[in-house]
């Protein structure tokens, strides 16, 4: 369980996200990391996805964790602003970032291009953790930013079992999606997002509030009451143990509307929540340098 915070100033080697692009960036990080670039055939598509990973062997007990983007985001601009990338370059995580078709998943209903084409990114997702992870050696985890994180929602809906561990942050799953066993899963929301709202009676388009979506995920995980409970800096964080063994965090910025919390500006950045939670450690350090 997270039972404290702890704070410090950090950077990001070579940051410079605005101006090159995600592979560049890597390159431009003191070469810790390399980026390799995979595609297979799935139904009718071939789906491509990229893979950040250490340039030292990954141990066993390191997780992979497989992070599907915001709508009509290109991979340049959401690995940046993602920042799960420190984790690569300190030899603690592989990264994989799947492209959506035309830059969407579809959700079950939404969003976008993949909705519209009824693209079945359910089974891209179920044969990606296959051949990122064969034999399941290692942790997989499923983090999902907006549209993603619906995407991240319905497979927890429909296939679970493929994922150890889910991080939906400004999301809500679609009517229907309904969590059927016990689930690990972090939820990450703001107070402000204008896009889902916090709780009911909040301005915000989709639904439910997270207020209630959160108590939904208790009731299906069957929580107890709170083990944990911390405020630091722009986070509220709140965690249960749940049945099964599984975990709920729910993660709240009193700030940061519908974009996903990075460093400095809304600390403790959301990939450090992630990563603490994942790990089910008993602090949310800060980014490795």
């Amino acid at each position: 369980m997270i039972i404290k915070l702890v704070h410090s100033v950090f950077t990001v080697a070579a940051l410079v996200a605005s101006l090159v692009s995600g592979q560049e960036m890597v390159h431009l990080a003191a070469q810790k990391s390399e980026t390799l670039n995979y595609s297979m055939k799935v139904g009718n598509l071939t789906r491509t996805w990229e893979e950040i990973t250490p340039t030292a062997s990954l141990p066993k007990s390191a997780p992979i964790i497989v992070f599907l983007s915001g709508r009509a985001a290109p991979l340049s601009s959401e690995i940046p602003r993602d920042f799960f990338m420190p984790y690569a370059n300190a030899d603690d995580a592989e990264l994989v970032y799947p492209v959506g078709y035309k830059e969407s998943w579809n959700a079950g209903g939404c969003c976008g291009d993949a909705s519209v084409a009824n693209v079945n990114d359910v089974a891209f997702l179920k044969a990606l953790a296959a051949r990122v992870d064969p034999g399941h050696a290692h942790p997989i985890y499923l983090v999902g930013y907006s549209n993603g994180g619906r995407m991240a929602y319905r497979m927890a809906c429909s296939a679970p079992g493929y994922y150890d561990g889910y991080a939906m942050a400004k999301a809500d799953p679609q009517p229907g999606c309904v969590i059927s066993k016990p689930t690990t899963i972090l939820q990450i929301s703001s107070v402000n997002d204008t896009e889902v709202p916090y709780k009911p009676g909040d301005t915000g388009h989709e639904s439910p509030p997270a207020t209630v979506q959160n108590q939904r995920l208790r009731t299906a995980d069957k929580c107890g009451a709170a083990s944990s409970t911390v405020r630091s800096g722009w986070l509220t964080y709140t965690e249960w143990d749940c049945a099964d063994g599984s975990r709920l965090g729910f993660a709240v910025y009193s700030s940061g509307g519908h974009q996903f919390p990075p460093p400095k500006t809304y600390e403790p950045a959301a990939s450090a929540v992630a990563w603490a939670f994942f790990g089910n450690a008993k602090t949310i350090e800060p980014l490795p340098a």
